[in-house]
């Protein structure tokens, strides 16, 4: 399939406006509303979220311009251009999955007009299952007409003479191996057509924890060392879901100026099954070999040759480090989210 040919907006010189600017009945939102669709994201369910949403708009006369990415990095470029057209306080929704968003995220450090949000298409959507926290495109776009929004923290990574950010996790281990397999498997598009997307990651577990060998990895937390044998992997958390919905850091916050850190590491293969089965509810920190720390700086390097995860995309392999950025990034959240979050 053709994107570019399919969708004329993928470029910003080729934009379209979907609705005109118009008087809205919402009159605390009088700004334009730019929305970054992936056609890609979910096996193509982003189109049909997308056009769900934009019958919405169009019935609300909200104003607001979309442009579809052709190629990865495209959002961040897309991002990067629009916000470098706009003064004002700008809302940038990423229709997508989580890689989406990440794209979204990187291209708007540095712009401190832009506000964050997501209409969830993707496999994963931990970005909106534990940050935004809507359950519906309604819901969603109601919180993207509101004022309800908040800075948090989010991290910044540097790996292999690579720098970037991200605000799920950053993980080194078998779970980056379970992400980078998960996004080339063609069975990814079968189990998001039955709408259980997030069972490709429990797939693609059972068939490593087989095959992955863990090795002795080197944590070193705000100066403290730590040397791990046997690591499967070590998470870096900044909000408490990773993988499609596993609840790796039950006590992550978006606002305490801190990073929380999982290892798991000399655990036989049975006992991970029971990791993995109990991460889903965050029962997982009772285990034995189960670590959980906290902190601002935290470096991770591996003895031989790992991937590394950022938001579910490969940055790297075997060495990072990571610092965390106090409330750098401003997102929609709902409001009652917002101020738990602010206790």
């Amino acid at each position: 399939m053709n994107i570019a040919k399919l969708h004329p907006a993928c470029a910003l010189n080729g934009k379209r406006s979907i609705t005109k600017r118009m008087e809205i009945s919402m009159p605390h939102l009088k700004e334009t509303v730019y929305f970054i669709v992936n056609p890609m994201a979910g096996s193509g369910e982003s189109l049909k979220v997308w056009k769900k949403a934009e019958k919405i708009l169009q019935s609300k006369a909200v104003p607001h311009e979309v442009f579809f990415t052709r190629e990865k990095g495209h959002a961040l470029r897309l991002t990067m251009e629009i916000l470098s057209g706009t003064k004002q306080d700008t809302r940038m929704i990423a229709v997508g999955g989580d890689g989406t968003i990440n794209e979204m995220i990187n291209g708007a450090i540095g712009f401190p007009h832009a506000i964050i949000g997501s209409l969830a298409a993707g496999s994963g959507n931990d970005y909106v299952r534990g940050i935004q926290k809507t359950e519906s495109v309604e819901e969603a776009l109601s919180l993207f007409q509101d004022n309800a929004f908040s800075a948090i923290d989010i991290g910044q990574f540097e790996t292999n003479g690579k720098m970037g950010y991200f605000v799920n996790s950053l993980g080194m281990g078998i779970d980056a191996e379970i992400s980078d397999e998960a996004e080339r498997s063609p069975l990814k598009k079968w189990f998001n057509f039955v709408r259980a997307g997030k069972l490709i990651y429990l797939f693609i577990f059972i068939k490593k924890i087989v095959t992955y060998k863990p090795g002795c990895m080197e944590l070193i937390i705000d100066g403290d060392r730590h040397l791990l044998k046997k690591v499967w992997f070590i998470v870096i958390a900044n909000q408490s879901y990773f993988g499609g919905g596993m609840k790796i850091s039950p006590m992550s916050k978006l606002d305490d100026g801190r990073l929380n850190v999982i290892a798991v590491h000399d655990i036989p293969l049975l006992k991970l099954l029971t990791v993995f089965i109990t991460v889903l509810w965050g029962g997982h920190l009772n285990i034995k070999n189960v670590d959980s720390f906290s902190g601002k700086m935290i470096k991770m390097k591996n003895e031989g040759s790992v991937k590394i995860q950022s938001d579910g995309e490969i940055v790297g392999r075997n060495e990072v480090a990571a610092v965390v950025l106090k409330e750098k990034l401003r997102v929609m959240l709902q409001a009652d989210n917002r101020y738990k979050n602010m206790k």
